[in-house]
């Protein structure tokens, strides 16, 4: 098995190969079990309508009233270039994401293989490559597991920024880190604050950071903000305000802080408080913000409760769904994650002398989980964090083996 696949490309044709395998099960269920277009809509109609009208040549924008900054626009990048060479067919879609989402493959095992060993790259590679939930997510039109990707692309270049030794080449690879960042922001904007986020930790943590650091953290920081200002300015032309994310973060906000808040996600407030009828995208934003914030400072106690609820929600190692909740697929999603959890707690215990591995590969779940116990919670926002811990993971399998074999 380990010379079966000593090199990263192996085990990547191995995760198209089963990736491919699950679009072609996934586009038979649901065209002649289920009979329908996606098996969780809502945000896989929208990114779908969005791209479908990019390639018509119509505006970025979704419903009516329209809402032209609700989702930021790499994910629907992806889908238009599918429809574009493959032409109007999901399942198409799925086999292209199948190859895109395949390529985590790289990072893992080069993370693995620079920190500890090849073995621990081969198993972390293997890891991503064959996890169901990862095997499953990857096939959707959704956006998770491409962000997964973008993510542990963007830890593989913070690390590689860390652990350079010449000036040169630390600026450079600082660059690198700040403009996959970007990448990772244009998928999902909730990774906008992971990157001071981590150098704050860093220089609270290592001594030294501040002072070999500093200016590297700033050209990182630019880098990632210069590519993202486009997209505010278009921001600017359509809404009048200069936005570089999206201005769906108060209607998401509120779903998570309002009096019927539960902690899963329900939008019907939404349709039936019909807010853009009466003011623009750029209002409506900020008047369901003012909402959740006025919410939560006169109802302090519910919102505690309410992200702890939340947390357990984000941490539950079976899916929240409903139509997810069969004994085989909890008993998978499950056995899966308490597998690695476990594992990479280990690894993380035998590696806890190397503080910047801990911390590349444990910060992105913590930074999901408190951000989401203030906006709603499930385990498909766990699921991207959860791609820099098969790095964790496969260094506990590997020094554990070793050790069993002395």
């Amino acid at each position: 098995m380990r010379h079966l696949f000593s090199k990263p490309w192996k085990i990547f044709l191995l995760a198209v190969v089963v990736r491919l395998v699950a679009a072609v099960c996934l586009n038979y269920y649901l065209a002649e079990i289920a009979q329908r277009d996606f098996l969780i809509e809502g945000d896989a109609d929208g990114y779908w309508q969005l791209a479908e009208k990019i390639v018509a040549g119509e505006d970025f924008s979704l419903y009516t009233p329209p809402r032209q900054v609700m989702r930021m626009p790499a994910f629907p990048a992806i889908l238009v270039a599918s429809i574009s060479m493959f032409g109007n067919s999901q399942a198409a879609a799925r086999l292209l994401l199948a190859v895109l989402t395949s390529l985590a493959i790289f990072p893992a095992f080069w993370i693995a293989a620079k920190h500890h060993s090849n073995a621990a790259g081969v198993v972390a590679g293997l890891i991503i490559a064959m996890m169901p939930l990862y095997v499953g997510f990857s096939v959707l039109i959704l956006s998770e597991i491409l962000f997964a990707t973008c993510i542990l692309f963007n830890i593989w270049a913070f690390s590689r920024w860390l652990n350079a030794t010449e000036p040169k080449e630390a600026f450079l690879w600082a660059a690198f880190a700040g403009l996959l960042a970007s990448l990772a922001v244009y998928i999902r904007p909730s990774w906008l604050l992971f990157p001071p986020c981590l150098i704050l930790a860093l220089a609270i943590f290592s001594k030294s950071f501040f002072r070999k650091r500093t200016l590297q953290s700033i050209v990182l920081l630019i880098c990632m903000i210069l590519p993202l200002i486009p997209w505010g300015i278009r921001n600017q032309q359509v809404t009048g305000h200069f936005v570089i994310t999206t201005l769906w973060m108060g209607p998401s906000l509120y779903d998570g802080l309002h009096p019927a808040a539960t902690g899963s996600s329900d939008m019907t407030f939404f349709e039936q408080d019909r807010v853009l009828d009466r003011m623009s995208e750029y209002e409506m934003n900020r008047h369901y913000k003012d909402l959740a914030l006025k919410f939560a400072r006169e109802n302090p106690g519910r919102a505690i409760q309410l992200g702890f609820i939340k947390l357990w929600r984000y941490w539950k190692p079976w899916p929240n769904a409903e139509q997810f909740r069969s004994p085989v697929l909890v008993g998978i999603t499950a056995l899966g994650f308490l597998l690695l959890a476990g594992w990479a707690t280990r690894g993380g215990w035998g590696t806890r002398e190397n503080l910047e591995l801990l911390f590349l590969c444990t910060l992105p779940i913590v930074y999901f989980a408190a951000l989401h116990m203030l906006f709603v919670s499930s385990l498909r926002y766990r699921l991207p964090a959860e791609y820099p811990l098969a790095v964790l993971a496969a260094i506990g399998i590997v020094d554990w083996y070793r050790r069993k074999k002395r």
